[in-house]
């Protein structure tokens, strides 16, 4: 069997491990999705929370302020009366971080804007964060909308107290631009996520944030700008981030910036731990049952050379022969190519048993055997047909070349010491095979060429006709 006893249970180990990595990776792969996805709802579900409770503010104002009366007066364009009602009242707004009331017409023109910054015009391009609109009608009249908004670092500033992570608003160059010309804010701050982005206001807890993002540049930046929610896992020296990115739309449904959220992940740890236990004892499952199959191949071939290898001499056996026979004179028919066959024995074997002992003569046996092996070719097949009698079959070879073999196999015998017994001859019969010819009379002329041999002497090489 050879180096198969080796390759088949390293193949089936390799691949057993693979297909374990394959399902343990794409179990992890799921449950690192399923934290990403938690992780967004979780971020929206807060920024939610923070601009629920401004709009329960602007609801208030909306419906406690925005009677008919006022509404009569914004009908009647009584702008003055309007300004100097609303300026009294949203004093108290603005002390709730709501910056801004702007009132606007059928066209989306302001009619009247109040503003705790510069704001001088409405351009939803660089409105704050938050934003609330609500219809103003008179009597059934539609007379345009109220719009209220609420600063995006008013917004971080709650998220970052009344939750436990970190929250970042980062705002995308123009828009941050934008807000600086039109004098709503006063800086602007670089983001090291990406040079197109740039945060109004940093507001940072334990998360070593700026290192993070150093890290996460590369790889956030393919995602910045697709307008969709995404996470990252990152892993600082075994204190694991989550890192969480929320797309942030002005009122006209075009991106201005993410909202991101910084936490610390317990989960993951486990999540990987985890996976390499799946993966190690895949890997020891793997080379245990690597190791069956190498055991058990390594029986079957102990089994099968038992069954074919002859005890003694370590050659093949009588069986064994009969089955290489029939194969190889099919092949040498099919492709006519010649075959010869040498059958010889120890010449007065007895003898050596009578004088010596068997088990002397079981030596004698082996040396013989040991000689063959080194005599013969690769090609060459020999066995122990019986007691003293071995025969070789010699594919490719003609009677020629089978004849020579023999003398080189006989001199060799008659040149060698043997322990105990010293010289000891063989006498052999060759022959070659016929077209047409079964393997029973094959064989028949090959011991017929040995009879031959014996009746002319002994240790001698005679050829069938």
């Amino acid at each position: 069997m050879g180096l198969k006893k080796y390759i088949i249970p390293f193949a089936i180990s390799l691949g057993i491990f693979l297909i374990g990595f394959f399902i343990f990776y794409l179990g992890k792969k799921d449950k690192e999705n399923i934290i990403y996805e938690n992780a967004v709802k979780i971020t929206q579900s807060n920024y939610k929370a923070v601009k629920f409770g401004y709009k329960k503010l602007t609801d208030y104002f909306y419906f406690d302020v925005f009677d008919e009366n006022l509404l009569k007066l914004i009908y009647k364009n009584k702008k003055k009366i309007v300004l100097k009602i609303l300026n009294k009242k949203f004093k108290k707004l603005y002390k709730q971080n709501i910056n801004k009331l702007i009132i606007l017409d059928l066209n989306g023109k302001p009619v009247l804007i109040l503003s705790t910054d510069n704001t001088k015009k409405f351009n939803p391009d660089y409105l704050d964060g938050p934003q609330f609109v609500y219809p103003l009608k008179y009597k059934n009249k539609y007379l345009g909308n109220l719009y209220f908004s609420v600063p995006f670092s008013a917004a971080q500033k709650d998220l970052n107290y009344i939750f436990d992570d970190t929250y970042l608003f980062l705002l995308k160059k123009d828009v941050g631009l934008l807000r600086l010309k039109a004098g709503i804010i006063k800086s602007i701050i670089p983001s090291n996520l990406s040079e197109n982005y740039y945060y109004e206001d940093i507001q940072i807890k334990d998360i070593p944030v700026t290192y993070i993002n150093k890290r996460l540049k590369d790889k956030v930046r393919s995602f910045l700008g697709k307008e969709k929610p995404f996470s990252f896992i990152y892993n600082n020296e075994g204190n694991f981030y989550l890192i969480t990115f929320i797309p942030v739309f002005n009122l006209n449904k075009v991106l201005i910036g993410y909202l991101v959220r910084y936490s610390k992940d317990n989960t993951y740890p486990i999540i990987l731990k985890s996976f390499y236990m799946n993966l190690t004892l895949s890997f020891l499952l793997s080379a245990l049952l690597g190791f069956f199959i190498y055991v058990f191949l390594k029986d079957v071939e102990k089994f099968r050379y038992l069954s074919e290898t002859d005890r003694l001499t370590g050659l093949y056996n009588k069986g064994k022969f009969n089955e290489v026979l029939q194969q190889e004179i099919q092949r040498a028919k099919r492709y006519k190519r010649p075959l010869s066959l040498i059958i010889f024995d120890i010449d007065h074997f007895k003898k050596i048993n009578d004088t010596y002992g068997h088990k002397v003569g079981d030596e004698v046996l082996k040396e013989l055997a040991n000689i063959i092996k080194k005599n013969i070719r690769k090609t060459d097949f020999a066995a122990r047909w019986g007691g003293e009698e071995f025969v070789i079959l010699a594919p490719e070879t003609n009677l020629e070349g089978a004849k020579k073999l023999a003398e080189k196999l006989r001199q060799a015998v008659e040149n060698h010491k043997f322990p105990t017994v010293g010289k000891v001859t063989i006498s052999l019969g060759v022959a070659q095979l016929e077209p047409d010819e079964k393997p029973e009379d094959f064989i028949v002329r090959a011991d017929m060429a040995l009879y031959k041999a014996k009746e002319g002497g002994r240790n001698r090489v005679e050829v069938a006709i």
